[in-house]
């Protein structure tokens, strides 16, 4: 399922930006509406149920601003809201935190920012979902109330909520017969309560192997996985992982959400033991943009470099083990990673429906660190091999085109980069393309047709030799003179002498 976008903007060329500055599929959202001022936003919202409102401040008939309260007073489940102004005003953005906007945007937008916030929005939605799965959280919250009251705890003093888990569960229960699956989950059972009559640790539901389990102290919950340890001791890999404290009910599913998270973080980087939930990012996040992957990755794919682009990918990823971050700051870069790589190959015209769909269609639910690898390598692997076969296409088919071009502009200012540009080509990669299809550079190749154009006029016109130099394209004579000499082994007065027609 893919979350809804409403984007709400005046003007047309940005509305249009908008929508494709990023691949908002491959983020998990897809644009469902556009409206330029905000009475057809608004009404357009009564009709459609959106998960996200984008929206400018400066829109006619309703301010942007006065939308968000419309939105947030009189419609029963309002979206998340991101405003985007060209306006630099702090009195915008803090009335605009005042509605409960998600991020307030200046043009003009970052691709960056824009994908980081929505990924704050997914993370929050993805969240509020957890919460409306409705009758099991309630049967967990009445269990944990029970629980908590039948053990004589005072939740006002602190309470940690956390999950146990046997990583070893799934393969029991594949591997082994009911017997022998009733006599693990029975020793389990018994080990649960001899932790609550040491009061260690209290069990209050258990839902598809997850033990949802309170603890009053750190200490206690230390105690706890060493006697779990010892008591289920064919269990080699258990994950406890656990909430921040908490000392009200109404705190209950937060915990449980942070209880989920802790457990999240533990099996994506294949941990085991006691895990508590933080909030905070590692302080080497901004080291691992710094390290530039996604331009690495490119020009691994450019050079066609398949070992490199799997070396990469492997010096990549052991970072993130040693970083250890947090899933939410990682699905943000790695959704970097992908848009900055996408749309660099885009621009040069290569279609990558195929490889966007295949990241797309995973929507960065990455369940261990190797399953990023496997799918990053998927990903630039389609990338260079489409990469390779538009290159022989390509020149075998623009070369003529160039040619044209070059023989028809050689006059104006012209450079790799323009020429380049005009083409949709990487400079780079047409710089190789001349070398390999003429046996010489650019700049050489073009001088070579300047001076060609050159000997013609010497030879059939009273130009005089600057009026030459300037008409091939050299606004500096002196240099015009050095390029034909070196060409020609002469001067242009040396070679109108000797080939001039009477």
């Amino acid at each position: 399922m893919l979350y809804k976008v409403l984007i709400v903007e005046d003007e047309v060329f940005m509305r249009e930006g908008l929508k494709n500055i990023i691949d908002w599929r491959s983020l998990g959202f897809e644009i469902v509406g556009e409206a330029e001022d905000g009475v057809t936003a608004f009404e357009f919202l009564k009709k459609m149920q959106v998960d996200v409102l984008i929206s400018d401040i400066k829109i006619p008939l309703l301010s942007g601003l006065d939308l968000i309260e419309k939105v947030k007073k009189e419609l029963k489940n309002p979206p998340e809201v991101i405003i985007i102004s060209g306006y630099a005003d702090f009195e915008y953005a803090k009335k605009a935190i005042q509605h409960g906007v998600v991020n307030y945007i200046l043009k003009p937008i970052e691709e960056e920012e824009l994908v980081d916030t929505l990924l704050k929005i997914k993370s929050k939605l993805k969240k509020r979902e957890l919460i409306k799965e409705g009758e099991s959280l309630l049967a967990l919250e009445r269990s944990f109330k029970e629980t908590i009251e039948s053990s004589n705890i005072k939740i006002e003093n602190g309470v940690y909520v956390g999950i146990v888990y046997f990583k070893e569960m799934s393969s029991w229960l594949s591997l082994f017969l009911d017997e022998r699956i009733e006599n693990i989950l029975s020793r389990i059972n018994g080990c649960f309560e001899q932790l609550k009559k040491e009061g260690l640790m209290y069990e209050f539901s258990e839902i598809e192997g997850k033990y949802y389990v309170v603890a009053t102290s750190e200490e206690d919950i230390k105690k706890a996985y060493q006697s779990i340890r010892k008591m289920v001791d064919f269990a080699t890999e258990i994950v406890f992982a656990f909430s921040r404290k908490i000392s009200k009910w109404t705190q209950f599913f937060d915990a449980i959400y942070e209880a989920a998270y802790s457990l999240n973080f533990a099996l994506f980087y294949n941990q085991t033991g006691i895990t508590f939930y933080s909030s905070s990012l590692p302080n080497s996040k901004e080291l691992l943009y710094s390290k530039e992957y996604d331009k690495k990755l490119i020009l691994a794919i450019e050079e066609e470099d398949s070992q490199s682009l799997q070396k990469i990918i492997k010096e990549m990823m052991e970072d993130i083990k040693e970083g250890r971050y947090q899933l939410d700051f990682l699905r943000t870069y790695l959704s970097f990673v992908v848009v900055s790589i996408s749309s660099y190959f885009s621009r040069i015209g290569l279609n990558l429906e195929d490889e966007i769909e295949y990241f797309s269609s995973l929507r960065l639910e990455f369940s261990n660190i190797e399953e990023i690898e496997k799918s990053i390598l998927k990903f630039c692997e389609g990338i260079l091999n489409k990469f390779r076969q538009w290159k022989t296409s390509l020149s075998n088919g623009i070369m003529s085109e160039l040619e044209k071009y070059i023989k028809e502009n050689y006059n104006k200012n012209l450079t790799l980069k323009s020429v380049a540009q005009k083409f949709y080509l990487n400079p780079v990669y047409l710089g190789q393309l001349f070398k390999k299809h003429y046996g010489v550079y650019f700049n050489s190749y073009l001088q070579k047709i300047r001076v060609e154009e050159a000997k013609r006029l010497l030879m059939s016109t009273n130009m005089k030799i600057y009026e030459i130099s300037q008409a091939v394209g050299y606004n500096d004579t002196d240099y015009f003179i050095q390029c034909f000499t070196k060409f020609c082994n002469m001067t242009p007065n040396q070679f109108r002498k000797k080939y001039r027609k009477v």
